[in-house]
């Protein structure tokens, strides 16, 4: 008998590969893909579409009510509270990869299949995500708050690929999305900017508005601090001798702190609801990404009871921004991450 597994379908390239390759290995293949958002019609066509070409079952989950609740509202009070969101890891921690491993059981599937750029690897018994070898598409960083659970079931095809080589692939399979474009990272805006997206979302009651404070005093009303995040330079409309950065924003009084570049850089984060390989509290040499374009830096890793942690750099980074997510890394191999809590 063969063995069913569960591919997430979401009507791009990788997805519809992976399920190719899983029907080419001698799987019993079921295709899924999660209505997440309005605005999704095209993306549901186009899966449906790619599974009658491969003959497989497919059918849509309907998810937009938990999507709402775990993901938008996560991403809304994030930006309200003056700290800058990671939907994507949020999203693969607690809600896609959980409604995925519901469909999965519900269907009696073995494994989940997705088009990730990363590797599921064993160390000392346990399955943790590794890079994936195209290092222009890794995903890793994405993944580094997987729960053990997830990644007992979890594969990814594409992992030891690179994109071109997926393309070349679909190309020879007949894929009729080939060619098709990838798709934006924050899905829910579909490639909008997220200052109109919260702009459609909140009241303007609902936006704290304060000062752009420069050197302790005060330079001008700014628009609200759900529009700023720290680290950024463009869109501040103050011209000054040299170029400004957001280092700081205080959400209690609205005002949002500017200054140089240089001035931005910090040695440490402490990090919260942290997800390790090993929960133990320890002390080691490592390296971690605090954004996902962001070659890993070296440091000390500190895991401390309650889901904390500590990040001290070997040398100051620019602009750690609490919100945000660090991804803490063994070399290739992921050994977790956490939301950054504070800077210093």
């Amino acid at each position: 008998m063969k063995e069913k597994v569960m591919v997430a379908m979401s009507g791009g390239v990788d997805s519809t590969t992976c399920a190719m390759l899983m029907l080419e290995q001698g799987y019993d293949v079921t295709g899924v893909t999660l209505h997440l958002f309005d605005g999704q019609e095209q993306a549901l066509a186009d899966a449906e579409a790619c599974a009658k070409q491969l003959g497989i079952k497919w059918y849509a989950a309907d998810y937009r009510k938990f999507f709402g609740e775990d993901v938008i509202s996560y991403f809304i009070r994030t930006y309200k509270l003056g700290k800058t969101p990671n939907p994507c890891c949020h999203c693969n921690h607690g809600a896609k990869f959980n409604y995925l491993y519901r469909e999965m059981k519900a269907e009696a599937c073995t494994a989940l299949i997705s088009g990730h750029y990363a590797r599921i690897v064993e160390r000392n018994g346990k399955k943790l995500v590794a890079k994936g070898l195209d290092k222009n598409k890794d995903q890793s960083y994405y993944l580094c708050l997987m729960e053990p659970y997830q990644l007992d079931v979890i594969r990814f095809p594409l992992g030891e690929m690179t994109k071109d080589q997926t393309r070349k692939l679909a190309l020879e399979f007949g894929l009729s999305v080939a060619e098709k474009k990838d798709s934006q990272e924050v899905c829910f805006l579909m490639g909008g900017d997220y200052r109109d997206y919260l702009r459609g979302k909140l009241k303007d009651k609902d936006i704290k508005k304060g000062s752009f404070i420069l050197d302790g005093k005060p330079l001008k009303e700014h628009d609200g601090i759900v529009f700023y995040t720290v680290g950024q330079r463009k869109g501040l409309g103050i011209g000054y001798h040299e170029p400004l950065y957001v280092s700081s924003i205080d959400p209690k009084s609205g005002d949002v702190h500017l200054g140089i570049k240089e001035e931005s850089a910090k040695r440490g984060v402490k990090l919260k609801d942290c997800i390790f390989a090993d929960a133990d509290s320890y002390i080691r040499r490592a390296k971690a990404r605090l954004r996902y374009r962001m070659t890993e830096a070296p440091c000390t890793l500190e895991i401390l009871p309650d889901g904390k942690a500590v990040l001290l750099f070997d040398e100051p980074q620019l602009s750690p921004a609490p919100g945000q997510v660090a991804a803490v890394y063994d070399g290739e191999v992921l050994l977790g991450g956490g939301f950054i809590e504070s800077v210093f």
